[in-house]
């Protein structure tokens, strides 16, 4: 166990300039990102891709993943590439490992794509009414049977109120700031959702990307 008195403690620390507009950037980066996001893919939605689309066998989803596949580092991209025989079993131990977490890195921004096309669709006027009569029926099942009624979290309630929102400003005439307000709600709704538990990867072989 550690002495007391060998525990150096540093007070009144305080970060410098140049570490503070790093982190201050960091942050800036962070928002430019969700917002180019969230316009790509409202975009990407304005010209019909649905979610449906994205699965496997649809030459939608391939050139979805193709473009994601083209935004990546290039030295993710080479390892993607890469086969077997380019090397010696030894070299290959450690890049068959950085090409299946390369993959994995693919698989979730096509997996990502195809949830922002979900939270879309789930948006539209008609589908939410049919998720609020869905949950309707469903608490007024379990009342009737003496059950706990089924409630909406907070995060469900916040994202169906912004969802309405945002139709109702899409729809509203003259109304300011759009494009602004449609992006961020968009990216509101999509922080709201709770990420998908990751996917294991295969056993043999070498890893597709999702």
């Amino acid at each position: 166990m550690q002495n007391q008195d060998e525990v150096t403690v540093i007070q009144n620390m305080v970060i410098t300039a140049e570490t503070g507009k790093l982190l201050t950037a960091s942050v800036r980066s962070e928002y430019s990102t969700a917002k180019s996001r969230a316009t790509a893919y409202d975009a990407a939605y304005a010209e019909g891709v649905r979610a449906a689309m994205v699965v496997k066998g649809d030459p939608v989803r391939d050139q979805v993943k193709a473009l994601m596949l083209a935004g990546m580092p290039a030295a993710e991209r080479n390892l993607l590439d890469s086969k077997k025989e380019d090397y010696s079993p030894k070299e290959w131990d450690v890049k068959k490992v950085l090409k299946s977490n390369a993959a994995k890195d693919l698989g979730g921004l096509v997996s990502k794509f195809k949830k922002a096309m979900e939270r879309r669709e789930a948006l539209e006027p008609e589908a939410i009414a049919a998720k609020a009569k869905a949950d309707a029926d469903a608490k007024a099942k379990a009342e009737a049977e003496g059950g706990p009624a089924v409630d909406l979290t907070p995060y469900q309630v916040m994202a169906e109120a912004v969802g309405k929102f945002v139709k109702n400003i899409q729809e509203a005439e003259n109304s300011p700031n759009v494009v602004e307000i449609c992006a961020a709600g968009t990216a509101f709704v999509e922080a709201l959702t709770e990420p998908e538990a990751e996917v294991e990867p295969e056993a043999e072989g070498e890893p597709e990307a999702e």
